[in-house]
């Protein structure tokens, strides 16, 4: 027996007398019966193969045969025929969705310095790496990332170049090489604010003020003038860092009820096919909340869409507090404003509280910060001329 799902087959309605004869007539003209049922008396629905209907028709006699329905690869058939307009544009839609994850929509640099990054786009577009253009292969990117650090030697010390989504995401780091300056002007080190001196690191000069003694703002530390006795026998450029301990006030206001949208600097562009109202994004990752502008890229009378996303990824906070609880909200988000100011090797050493106001939506407080801080500033040394 055929036992093929691609092999057609058809349902037919047997009505007449004595059904159990005409079957067995059929089973004599060896005709496949794939399925047997029986409705009701004097009639009988069968399955048989597409191939074996005219035999049924030739020995049919007295009986009525009618076709009812239609199974494996004739089914198949009527399906297509009967969506054939719906399942070209799916082709198209499905074709068309390929291609344009294929295509690179966008190509970010990531460099501060608006000069390399003119640079490095001239020479990704002379590669091929731009906006409008069909994804390169992983070797292919490699090549060219190996041909642009041997072509800018002396002007880029690293390079990567990323495939996200249908953006190309460009990192680099640039070459800097010391140009040795002969500097001659000589200078004293002052303090570039009130402070007490924390440690004092002297490379150059002569250390004139000391660990823990307390400094005006533009005051001496490290000075550029050598004493002997009391007497300026050579003038230098001191050269050191002088750190201190500095001293910060900060009003902060906070709610009870509190709710703010942050972005967080991550965004991406991201492929969308829309469908009706659903919404399925080309992107290996998501963002929880999201802040998203839409450019439509395709369209058509169906309900289907291609929209190219700029999607800017967002932290939301929301509490509502006691005014124990927004007393320390509203401490830690002082302490944010002055660790936002802070830079290398600095820290903030202690904070208190100077001043509580409770209101009736808010808390008001006054924070004192001491804080560690770089208080390194320059004076330059004005030369005298000797006059007889």
């Amino acid at each position: 027996m055929k036992n093929d799902f691609f092999n057609s087959k058809i349902k037919i309605k047997v009505t007449g007398k004595n059904i159990e004869r005409f079957l067995k007539r059929l089973n004599s003209n060896h005709i496949d019966l794939l399925d047997i049922k029986y409705p009701k008396h004097g009639v009988v629905i069968i399955l048989i193969y597409k191939d074996d209907y005219e035999k049924v028709n030739e020995i049919k006699t007295i009986y009525n045969v009618d076709v009812v329905g239609t199974k494996g690869l004739i089914h198949l058939k009527k399906i297509i025929k009967k969506n054939e307009i719906l399942l070209l544009f799916l082709i198209f839609g499905i074709g068309l969705l390929y291609f344009l994850s294929n295509v690179i929509f966008s190509v970010e640099i990531i460099h501060s310095s608006s000069d390399l990054r003119k640079m490095l786009n001239k020479e990704l577009v002379s590669y091929g790496i731009k906006e409008k253009s069909i994804k390169k292969s992983y070797k292919e990117i490699q090549k060219i990332k190996n041909k642009i650090l041997e072509n800018h030697k002396n002007d880029i010390e690293w390079l990567e170049i990323e495939v996200v989504g249908t953006k190309y995401v460009v990192r680099v780091e640039e070459r800097k090489i010391s140009n040795i300056k002969n500097e001659t002007k000589n200078q004293n080190i002052i303090a570039k604010k009130s402070a007490i001196i924390k440690e004092i690191i002297a490379k150059k000069g002569e250390v004139i003020k000391f660990k823990n003694e307390y400094v005006e703002k533009g005051e001496t530390v490290i000075s550029g003038e050598i004493k002997l006795n009391d007497e300026i026998k050579n003038l230098t450029r001191a050269e050191g860092r002088v750190f201190g301990e500095v001293w910060y006030k900060v009003n902060v206001e906070y709610p009870y009820t509190y709710y703010e949208k942050i972005k967080t600097g991550k965004s991406k562009k991201v492929l969308v096919f829309n469908f009706l109202n659903h919404h399925f994004e080309f992107s290996f990752s998501h963002f929880k909340y999201k802040n998203t502008t839409s450019k439509t890229i395709f369209s058509s009378i169906l309900p289907i869409s291609f929209t190219l996303d700029l999607q800017e990824e967002l932290k939301i906070i929301s509490s509502i507090n006691t005014s124990g609880e927004a007393l320390l909200q509203a401490q830690k988000k002082a302490r944010e404003k002055i660790k936002s100011k802070l830079k290398d090797k600095e820290y903030i050493i202690d904070q208190k509280n100077l001043k509580v106001e409770v209101k009736e939506s808010t808390i008001n407080i006054e924070e004192f910060f001491t804080v560690y801080e770089d208080i390194t500033d320059y004076s330059d040394i004005q030369e005298i001329e000797e006059t007889e």
